[in-house]
C-alpha cells in the first residue's frame, strides 16, 4: 500500500465461538458482506477487532485468513498494539509475514510515555517496519493524545508513514492535522460522527466503527460526497452519528457491534471475556437504532 489509504475502512470485528475460540468461518462470511458493500480496505485486529485480547498465534491466524479471504480486492491493514516497543516490533514483523498491506499503530498504553520516549518509540518502529504505517490517535483507549508537533515531525522524517486515524472526536485536531500534514499523508476520521466533517475539511475517509455494521451507509456517504451531493451526504451523516451514539458510544462497542451484525442476519459470533453479550434491553436499543435508519424492517 504505497498509496495513501482512503475511503471507508471498517475496523472489523473478530468473531469468537461461545467458548472464546476463533470462528474463522463466520469471519469469511462477514468479509463477503463488507466487500459487497463496497468498502475500500479492511482494518483487522484493531480495537473493534479485539486485537489486544488475541494471542500472538491467533492474531497471525486472523490476519492470514482476512488476507486470503480478501484476495487482493482491497488492502488489509493490521492493527498493532502492545505496551512495549519490542511487542510492537514483533507484531509488525508478524503482520508483514501474514501478508498485510499496512499497519495501524496504536500508541503505547498502560505506562504513559513522555514526548521524548514517544519520539524514540515511533522512530524505531518506523525504521524497522517493512510495511506502510497508519498512526492511530485514540485517547479513549490509551489515555492521552499524540502531540500534534510530534506527528508533524514523524511525517516529515519517515516516508513510510502514510496516514493517521484520528479518534479523538475533536474537530479542531482533525482540522489542524489536515492543515499541517494533509498534503503528505491521509487524514482519516476515527469516529463515525466525524466522517463527513473530515471529508469536508479535505481529509481522505475514515476507519470508523459504524462501518462494521452499516458499511453501505458509510460507503454511500463517501460516494455522495465525492459526487458533490452534499445534501445526501449530510443526511447519511445524521444517520451514522445516531448509530455511533447508540451503538459505539452508548454501550460496550465490541458486544454492540456484534449484536448489530447479528440483528442484520450475519454471523458475528460472541465477544471475548471480560466483555459479555448485551442485555435484552440493550439489544432492543440496537434494534430500534438500526430500524430507524432503514437497516432493519420497522418493528
Amino acid at each position: 500500500m504505497s498509496m495513501r489509504p482512503e475511503g471507508v475502512i471498517p475496523p472489523h470485528v473478530t468473531p469468537f465461538t461461545e467458548d472464546g475460540s476463533l470462528d474463522l468461518e463466520s469471519l469469511d462470511r462477514l468479509i463477503d458482506f463488507w466487500l459487497d458493500s463496497g468498502v475500500h480496505a479492511l482494518a483487522t485486529c484493531a480495537s473493534n477487532g479485539e486485537g489486544p485480547l488475541l494471542s500472538r498465534e491467533e492474531r497471525v491466524q486472523v490476519i492470514r485468513r482476512v488476507v486470503d479471504s480478501v484476495g487482493n480486492q482491497v488492502p488489509v491493514i493490521a492493527g498493532v498494539s502492545s505496551p512495549s516497543t519490542s511487542g510492537v516490533l514483533s507484531q509488525v514483523r508478524d503482520s508483514e509475514r501474514a501478508g498485510a498491506d499496512a499497519i495501524l499503530l496504536t500508541p503505547p498504553y498502560y505506562f504513559k510515555p513522555n514526548e521524548r520516549e514517544l519520539r524514540e518509540h515511533y522512530s524505531l518502529v518506523a525504521r524497522e517496519s517493512g510495511l506502510p504505517i497508519i498512526l492511530y490517535n485514540v485517547p479513549k483507549f490509551v489515555g492521552y493524545n499524540l502531540p500534534l508537533g510530534l506527528i508533524g515531525e514523524l511525517v516529515q522524517e519517515f516516508d513510510n508513514i502514510v496516514g493517521i486515524k484520528e479518534s479523538s472526536g475533536l474537530l479542531w485536531r482533525i482540522s489542524e492535522l489536515i492543515r499541517e500534514v494533509g498534503d503528505r499523508i491521509s487524514v482519516l476520521a476515527g469516529t463515525g460522527d466525524m466522517l463527513l466533517p473530515t471529508l469536508m475539511l479535505g481529509g481522505n475517509g475514515g476507519i470508523v466503527g459504524v462501518a462494521i455494521f452499516a458499511p453501505e451507509l458509510a460507503v454511500n456517504l463517501y460516494n455522495s460526497f465525492k459526487a458533490g451531493d452534499l445534501r445526501k451526504a449530510s443526511k447519511l451523516q445524521l444517520a451514522l452519528t445516531m448509530l455511533n451514539e447508540v451503538i459505539v458510544k452508548g454501550m460496550n462497542q465490541l458486544s454492540a457491534s456484534k449484536e448489530a451484525l447479528r440483528l442484520r442476519g450475519l454471523p458475528s459470533g460472541y465477544p471475548r471475556r471480560p466483555s459479555l453479550p448485551l442485555t435484552r434491553e440493550e439489544v432492543e436499543r440496537v434494534r430500534a437504532a438500526l430500524s430507524d435508519v432503514g437497516l432493519l424492517p420497522k418493528a
